[in-house]
């Protein structure tokens, strides 16, 4: 008998396999990054097939296979409706930032919420509000790193930056991004990622 499970998730790359079927890999609210194989969702008949955009946040339900587990619903929340094309493009790349820093299936509220929020904020607004869209991406970059262990909290205002959970930070215009670029550069460095 298979274990049926269900979550939401958000959607960081897919992968072709076979002739009609991929693998997605997803951050999910109840299981961490898991991969999950949809069975011929690449045919135009597929069901699945409008649900699961890159980036988009989904509703998904699967079961475990021997092998992997593999996806038999999925229904989408909040579609990827970036409003620039930068905005895209930084989605990809902190969904590699992601994808490379997060080991496996575990559960972690706090990241799941940071990491719904953060896409959420970035692909329905695009930024704007006095920071640009690398302001962002280095920002999300040192909190990740932060969140994840990678680094330790610096004082002042930049610590309070990257502990918060604020989309655009609350004290944004009293900030310099590089110095997150730069936290940020250094976190990866020491961790030899």
């Amino acid at each position: 008998m298979y274990n049926l499970h269900q979550t939401e998730g958000v959607i960081l790359s897919s992968a072709n396999f076979g002739e009609a079927d991929r693998f997605y890999t997803l951050y999910s609210r109840d299981f961490g990054k898991i991969s999950v194989l949809a069975k011929s969702v690449r045919l135009e008949k597929s069901k699945l097939r409008g649900h699961l955009a890159p980036y988009s946040l989904a509703r998904i339900s699967f079961i475990e296979g021997k092998d992997h587990f593999r996806l038999t619903d999925a229904e989408e929340i909040s579609a990827a409706s970036p409003t620039s094309p930068d905005a895209y493009y930084v989605s990809s790349r902190i969904s590699l930032l992601i994808e490379r820093l997060v080991p496996g299936p575990e559960k972690d509220e706090a990241l799941w919420n940071f990491l719904r929020n953060s896409f959420l904020y970035l692909l329905n607004t695009g930024c704007g509000n006095g920071y640009s869209i690398n302001d962002f991406e280095s920002l999300f970059k040192a909190r990740l790193l932060h969140r994840l262990g990678y680094v330790s909290l610096p004082e002042g205002v930049l610590g309070q930056a990257i502990a918060g959970n604020d989309w655009p930070p609350a004290s944004a215009e009293n900030l310099n991004f590089n110095d997150f670029e730069k936290f940020s550069q250094k976190g990866l460095t020491e961790s030899q990622l």
